[in-house]
C-alpha cells in the first residue's frame, strides 16, 4: 500500500532572490519542507497540504500558485513505513508576513536561499523539489 502525503513549499522574497521555509524535525534533526500524511478525512491532496501546513506552521488561508504541482515517489526507510512506497505532492504558496508557530514535531525553522537549501536538505529528492520551486519563482 502506498503512503500518500502532501505539502507546500512556502516562499518569501529575499534580498537576492526567493527564500524557502525549512523546518527542522525534532526527532531526527533533518531539515525539510512542511508536509504530512493524508488523513482519511482529507478530500484530496490539496486539503492534505493545507491541513499539514496549518498544523506545522499555524498558517491558514494560503493561496496556492496555480501552475505548480510536483510529485515524487520513493521507498521509505527507517520509519514505521519502512519498505513502503511513498508518494508526496508539493504545491507552492507565498508565506504570510508573521512568524510560523511550530508544532511539537519541529524544533526550529529558517528562511533558506538556494545555497542554504543545498547545504541543509539532506535528501536529493527534497533538494529537487526546492530547486523546482525556486526556478518557478524566477
Amino acid at each position: 500500500m502506498t503512503v500518500l502525503a502532501a505539502g507546500i513549499v512556502l516562499h518569501r522574497p529575499g534580498p537576492e532572490g526567493p527564500r524557502l521555509l525549512l523546518l527542522r524535525n525534532r526527532d531526527n534533526g533533518h531539515w525539510g519542507l512542511p508536509k504530512g500524511r493524508r488523513d482519511p478525512g482529507d478530500a484530496h491532496e490539496v486539503a492534505t497540504a493545507l491541513r499539514e501546513v496549518e498544523e506545522e506552521t499555524g498558517w491558514d488561508a494560503l493561496e496556492l500558485h496555480a501552475d505548480f504541482r510536483v510529485q515524487q515517489e520513493y521507498v521509505v526507510q527507517g520509519t514505521s513505513d519502512d519498505g513502503r512506497l511513498k508518494r508526496v505532492v508539493y504545491f507552492l504558496a507565498e508565506a504570510p508576513g508573521e512568524r510560523p508557530r511550530l508544532s511539537a514535531e519541529h524544533a526550529e525553522w529558517c528562511w533558506a536561499d538556494a545555497a542554504a537549501i543545498e547545504e541543509l536538505l539532506a535528501y536529493e529528492k527534497l533538494r529537487e523539489v526546492a530547486r523546482t520551486a525556486l526556478a518557478a519563482l524566477g
